[in-house]
């Protein structure tokens, strides 16, 4: 447990850190497990709140029931939520049966 402490600790403080040295400070925010705990750790770096935005990238293929979530999460924990979509390639028929490195960089990268 000593060793997790630690780590939970450095993660505080890069967090810490990274909000004093950078101006446009955001995060991606996938609500996988990953950046689930991210957001954990950002919530607990600054007491509770989140003092800069969090990035959605939001494809249209999430579950439904994850669009929910991430809109119940940051209703509750006030957080400051963009939620961006490549709407065009979307519109002009961009899916996964067009590949995965065609659909995705159309929807996530661009």
């Amino acid at each position: 447990m000593k060793h997790l402490r630690q780590l939970e600790d450095q993660s505080v403080y890069i967090l810490r850190e990274a909000y004093k040295n950078f101006d446009n400070l955001g995060m991606l925010w996938s609500m996988g497990k990953d950046s689930t705990v991210l957001l954990w750790l950002a919530r607990k770096a600054f007491f509770g709140q989140v003092p800069f935005p969090l990035l959605h990238v939001d494809t249209s293929y999430k579950i439904p029931a994850m669009i929910e979530y991430r809109d119940r999460i940051a209703r509750e924990w006030r957080l400051d939520l963009v939620v961006g979509q490549n709407k065009e390639a979307l519109a002009a028929g961009m899916n996964h049966t067009m590949g995965r490195v065609a659909c995705c960089t159309a929807l996530k990268t661009n």
